[in-house]
């Protein structure tokens, strides 16, 4: 018996059309969902990035402080060696008051005391040029020796005002009697106005004998 078909001859070709449309719309789907799952990913990855970067310039600027701290610290630190190998050689206290002590007696009566300024000055040593390596080592070593045993000496800057150029002169006199003042030198000395009253401003350079000082008392 021969088979009759009713259905068109364009409806297969639909049917396979309507699978196709759903597979292309079912892999598209998957692909947005694929797309979302991975963007979601990649922003939570980006997220942790940048939660991470923040607490690495957390830590960089809490280091850039305390790296600035340490260098004020170390620059603290030389500031006091220098001052410590200062007041070891004019020996703290005493000595030191000492100083002050002899300014005083040495300053006429109106006189005052504006700044002080301590230096020490560091023997120089030096090497010929022309002589062998040993001849130099030697040179050298002798010099060493020679700086070590010579003695050490303070180079003060006294800064201050006096009432007249009597006065000052009559200081720089005083403090050229002093055998443990020697180089003494006025930088400069003018006059000056304060609140009425005429002054003579003006800065003197001296260097200190230490061992001069310590053996005679300040005397």
């Amino acid at each position: 018996m021969r088979e009759v078909d009713f259905l068109p001859q364009w409806y297969p070709k639909v049917r396979q059309r309507k699978r196709a449309v759903m597979i292309q719309t079912w892999a598209t789907l998957a692909l947005v969902v694929a797309l979302g799952v991975w963007m979601l990913m990649a922003q939570r990855n980006v997220q942790a990035r940048e939660t991470e970067l923040t607490s690495l310039r957390t830590d960089l600027n809490q280091s850039e402080v305390q790296l600035q701290r340490l260098e004020e610290l170390l620059d603290l630190q030389k500031e006091l060696g220098k001052q410590a190998s200062i007041f070891a050689k004019i020996g703290r206290p005493v000595a030191s008051t000492r100083l002050i002590t002899t300014l005083e007696q040495l300053m006429p009566r109106d006189m005052a005391l504006i700044n002080l300024a301590l230096e020490t000055e560091e023997p120089q040593v030096k090497a010929g040029g022309s002589l062998s390596m040993r001849a130099r080592k030697s040179a050298a070593a002798a010099a060493a020796a020679a700086a070590a045993n010579a003695d050490p000496k303070l180079r003060l800057r006294l800064h201050g005002v006096a009432p007249t150029d009597v006065d000052l002169a009559e200081f720089i006199a005083k403090l050229t009697a002093k055998p443990f003042f020697k180089q003494i030198e006025l930088i400069y000395s003018h006059e000056k106005t304060e609140s009425g009253h005429v002054m003579r401003e003006f800065e003197v350079a001296f260097v200190m004998d230490l061992t001069g000082m310590g053996a005679r008392g300040g005397n």
